[in-house]
Parts: C-alpha cells; structure tokens; sequence
C-alpha cells in the first residue's frame, strides 16, 4: 500500500486543553486499524524551545487519500477541534523501512 503523511496544524488558543482531555482516546485509536489504514509512525510537532505543541504528524500506511482522510477523521483530536489545518500528502518512504508488525524498524 501507499503511504500517506499526515500534518495537522493545532488552534494555538485551545491546543493544551483538546490534547490533555483527548489525549487517551487519540493513542488508543491511532494503535489501531481503521478504514484499511495503520499508523506506522507519528508524534507531536513542538516550537522551537520544545515546551509547546503546534501539530501532529503521522505516517499512515492507506491504501488511498480518501481512506486516510476517513481515518484521520475518525481521530479523536480531529472530533475534538484539535486542528486549524490539515494536510495530507502521498509519500514516497526514502530512509529507514516500515515494521511488519506496526512502527519503524530501527526507529524506537
């Protein structure tokens, strides 16, 4: 299957507040298979000095845009209103390999 990078770009005022409450579904969700797509790797995007959250990026394993795009919507920081913006983006994999079982190999 293709791959898909997922950015999405936090509202600044309210971006602590919606990743603390939705923070346990999100891990939940994104650990699982939905619409025939996987999260092989992702995280949170921080500032400059590292103390504060702007986005999330997420490496989707889809079979095509429109599946990551249901995904992402399944997401509970996108039903919460995490998000200002979102992009996705097809992507070609260049270094390290995707995991069979889920996550990166070599990237802890």
């Amino acid at each position: 299957m293709p791959y898909f990078i997922f950015r999405g770009y936090d509202v600044p005022e309210t971006s602590a507040q919606i990743r603390a409450a939705a923070r346990p579904e999100h891990r939940s969700y994104i650990r699982e298979v939905h619409h025939g797509v996987r999260a092989v790797a992702g995280g949170m995007v921080v500032n400059e000095s590292g103390d504060e959250a702007t986005g999330t990026l997420l490496i989707l394993d889809a079979p095509d845009r429109a599946a990551a795009l249901r995904y992402l919507e399944g997401d509970p920081y996108h039903g919460a209103g995490l998000f200002a913006r979102i992009e996705i983006d097809r992507w070609d994999w260049g270094l390290g390999s995707p995991s069979p079982g889920g996550g990166v190999a070599g990237i802890p």
